[in-house]
């Protein structure tokens, strides 16, 4: 599935950093509000728990983002793992791996669609 929006890539975003924003920690491509929402996402994806009892992570959050963009942030993150969770059931748009797990390699139920 082709995740990419049209505005997004007419507003420079690069097919290289597309690929890449796993990487979001290492690769120096995102301000620090980027990399805290990436963190927060994939946080919420794979320890909902920890996520929520940390108060340092939520200390640098509330000094980058309104509790507005908080909830905001959230809601988008919820609903497009419900609905990735949602599409894997139904074994629909099967073009994305998906992983358990962060690192794949140490997910023994990580299938690569396609």
């Amino acid at each position: 599935m082709d995740t990419r929006s049209a505005s997004a890539m007419q507003q420079g975003l690069e097919e290289d950093l597309y690929h890449r924003v796993s990487e979001y920690e290492e690769i120096g491509a995102f301000t620090v509000p980027e990399k805290l929402a990436a963190e927060m996402a994939e946080r919420f994806v794979f320890d909902h728990v920890a996520l929520k009892d940390d108060e340092e992570y939520w200390e640098k959050v509330k000094e980058n983002f309104t509790d507005q963009q908080i909830l905001e942030l959230l809601a988008l993150i919820g609903f497009c793992l419900g609905m990735g969770r949602l599409l894997a059931v139904l074994d629909i748009a099967n073009d994305c791996p998906v992983n358990r797990t962060v690192d794949p390699d140490k997910d023994p139920t990580h299938y690569v669609h396609g």
